[in-house]
């Protein structure tokens, strides 16, 4: 299950040019969030960052508890 498809979150895929311009295979450059591009707090299972999971997390299906 891919989040492109629940959310419709368009994702680039233009090409690169310059030092950063190829994909990294591991470690915190290789994981970025499907929604807003950030490296920072991703929750690895659902690639997507603690911010952005807040911020869509009854579009996913959790429930907030008080």
């Amino acid at each position: 299950m891919t989040f492109e498809v629940l959310f419709d979150i368009p994702v680039k895929k233009n090409e690169q040019s310059g030092p950063h311009s190829h994909r990294k295979p591991f470690g915190k450059g290789s994981r970025s969030c499907v929604s807003c591009y950030t490296f920072r707090g991703i929750i690895r299972k659902l690639m997507m960052c603690r911010r952005c999971f807040r911020e869509y997390a009854k579009d996913i299906g959790f429930v907030i508890l008080d």
